[in-house]
């Protein structure tokens, strides 16, 4: 296992307990066999200001995905750009891996009421500070160009 392998394991096993640990994390079950099909598309979640569109082909685009938030939930930093993406396991549970630019984030898949929802959490599990991305579109051709937002 190289040196990059290793810290993303750690970080995604330390996400996982932290979610984990957290009562519910909004009540969503985790989403079990979800294929890269069910995931092509544009996901947004107004509150957090976040577009997410996956490409069928493993690239990704994402506007205004916060990376960092202040403990009165006030977004301090926000990222955008264009990367990959894909479905990974960690945990035995399913997760989805962007990576644009240097940035490797993992997001969580539930489900609710049959729906599938990607859930990210920013900074310390314990602050609540999720974003909860809903599917706008099952097709990516009518997002926007992402724009790499910098603070």
């Amino acid at each position: 296992m190289n040196n990059r392998s290793w810290k993303w394991a750690l970080i995604s096993a330390l996400m996982v307990l932290s979610v984990d640990a957290c009562a519910g994390w909004g009540g969503y079950p985790h989403a079990k066999n979800v294929h890269t099909s069910q995931l092509v598309g544009t996901w947004r979640d107004r509150d957090c200001g976040t577009t997410l569109t996956l490409h069928a082909d493993g690239s990704a685009s994402v506007t205004g995905m916060p990376t960092e938030m202040a403990l009165d939930h006030e977004v301090k930093h926000r990222l955008g750009g264009d990367g990959t993406w894909e479905i990974d396991e960690f945990g035995g549970e399913q997760q989805l891996d962007v990576v644009v630019g240097h940035v490797h984030t993992p997001f969580d898949l539930y489900r609710n009421e049959g729906r599938l929802l990607v859930g990210l959490i920013v900074g310390d599990p314990d602050d609540m500070n999720r974003c909860v991305l809903r599917r706008h579109s099952k097709t990516a051709a009518d997002a926007p160009a992402a724009a790499v937002e910098r603070t």
